[in-house]
């Protein structure tokens, strides 16, 4: 211990120690020599008393040095192993075990440069998972790291020495193939992607499904940035996403094109929001059996300082692809309920919020403070849901229907254009009202057939005991045909086309006044 005190340092300690036994073979040699001559040092000579002398600083010099070596040896290889795990930490993801986004840069920069060796197309597919967000939100973040996490080892074991796997974080992928293969080749490897997702993921509490959508594009050799690359992908990825389901699309020219236009819709969305450009309008909704205002269908208006006033079919695309969909459909929601407390009871309203309004979880608390703000009874809004939603979001939305349904809100489901009523999302949704979109209908089969199809779609939703409404009412003969079927509602441009704000109080006080086959 208190060697370890006057001399700390290892060396220092293998230097006392080689110091001593230089001294010691020396100590021995020269006993030995006195002891077996005559006990005097008169033979000593002068060359074997300085080895004598000088052993033990050569001997201590020594083991100094060898320590000292080590030491080195042992620091170099503890840094080594430090640099692996640290260059393992800065190019893998924890949660999977994949290569990261930093992984894939290095590489695809190297693969880029080629340094003299012939340029690879290589193939780049960007997988991005389908309800995943609806499986953290509904059963916790635990089971969305287990789902990444499974979907990370069966990518990795399924492409294992054929490609790369990275995961770029959230909820996108990438695999990085080999070589310069075709298209085919590639349409082929896609999918063995999407066949990974046959199969149910094992999570906390259960199994849940899950599919994929898949952008692919190639390096190019005019490429200069791993960024570039990923863009190309990203917009071929947001294309698979529009088709739903497991897809992939390969990316091309005009992709680009169609991003640019999206972009500039958005920033003039944005623009309009800032200069209150949007307004609104009202659709009466008639009885068809007495041709009186039950109430009023609310639609969204721009008045654009170009194109002039344009309806919410020419830029809800646009509008619901970016997060200005919440902040003007919550707006739309609280002036049309402001407008309908003026109203005359039981005259009610129907809105038909966007997507994005119905996945969100403040939704049923907006509500809730529009109609105290307004003073307007639950039971006089109706919320009407398209059968449009993607089928990954009815959790979400199931959940905030149930809200609604029970603050007192009617809810009423949309659909017909298929030429059939959306069955499978009547139980999931279980609405108070069917309405039938009768200009969905006469795009798809044309007028001729719409009418017939009409009276179809009427009388299935009576054999589900639910109210009937029909949207899109365009001529007396579909007038006629709704009423006939058993429609309880009707509303379209036969009967009144929409009407401001400003001139609603005067339609209903003649409504009042008599009960009018067509209000317009």
């Amino acid at each position: 211990m208190m060697l370890r005190t006057f001399l700390p340092k290892p060396e220092q300690r293998f230097a006392a120690a080689g110091t001593a036994l230089g001294a010691l073979f020396p100590a021995i040699w020269l006993t030995t020599e006195t002891l077996f001559t005559d006990g005097s040092f008169t033979h000593w000579n002068f060359s074997g008393a300085l080895a004598a002398g000088v052993m033990p600083f050569v001997a201590g010099a020594s083991f100094y040095r060898w320590s000292y070596s080590r030491r080195l040896e042992r620091e170099l290889r503890a840094v080594r192993r430090a640099e692996r795990r640290l260059r393992n930490e800065v190019h893998r993801d924890r949660l999977t075990g994949l290569e990261n986004r930093s992984a894939l840069e290095a590489d695809v920069l190297r693969a880029l440069r080629s340094d003299g060796t012939p340029f690879e197309r290589r193939p780049l597919l960007l997988i991005d998972l389908d309800r995943f967000k609806a499986v953290n939100d509904t059963m916790g973040h635990d089971a969305g790291d287990r789902l990444l996490s499974g979907i990370g080892t069966r990518l990795r074991r399924a492409f294992a020495g054929e490609a790369t796997v990275y995961r770029l974080g959230g909820d996108e992928f990438v695999l990085l193939g080999p070589g310069s293969p075709s298209d085919a080749e590639v349409t082929t490897l896609a999918d063995r992607v999407k066949a990974l997702f046959d199969a149910p993921f094992d999570l906390v509490d259960g199994q849940a499904a899950s599919g994929c959508s898949i952008g692919v594009t190639f390096l190019e050799q005019g490429d200069l940035s791993t960024g570039a690359v990923l863009k190309r992908a990203d917009l071929a990825l947001y294309e698979a996403k529009e088709m739903r389901g497991n897809s992939h699309v390969f990316y091309a020219p005009h992709l680009a094109q169609a991003a640019e236009m999206r972009a500039e819709a958005e920033r003039d969305l944005a623009r309009a929001v800032s200069q209150r450009e949007f307004f609104l309008e009202y659709m009466p909704i008639a009885g068809t059996a007495s041709g009186a205002v039950r109430g009023f269908e609310v639609l969204l208006r721009w008045s654009h300082p170009i194109r002039g006033v344009i309806g919410t079919e020419a830029f809800s695309e646009p509008l619901e692809q970016g997060p200005l969909a919440l902040t003007v459909g919550n707006w739309a929601l609280q002036q049309s309920c402001r407008q309908a407390a003026n109203w005359p009871s039981p005259v009610g309203l129907t809105v038909a919020p966007f997507a994005l309004q119905l996945r969100d979880r403040d939704f049923l608390s907006h509500v809730k403070t529009c109609l105290q703000e307004a003073g307007l009874a639950p039971g006089r809004l109706t919320i009407e849901v398209s059968e449009a939603l993607s089928t990954g979001d009815m959790a979400l939305i199931c959940e905030n229907l149930q809200g609604l349904r029970a603050l007192g809100v009617r809810v009423a489901l949309s659909g017909g254009a298929a030429a059939a009523l959306p069955l499978n999302l009547v139980g999931e949704l279980q609405p108070d009202q069917l309405t039938v979109d009768l200009p969905a209908i006469r795009d798809v089969h044309g007028s001729e057939r719409s009418v017939a199809l009409l009276a179809c779609l009427v009388k299935t939703g009576q054999v589900l005991r639910l109210p009937m409404a029909v949207r899109g009412i365009a001529r007396e003969s579909e007038m006629d045909c709704a009423r006939t079927a058993g429609a309880v509602e009707a509303w379209g441009p036969w009967i009144s086309p929409a009407l401001p704000a400003r001139d609603l109080p005067a339609l209903l006080r003649d409504a009042n006044d008599k009960d009018a086959r067509r209000l317009a």
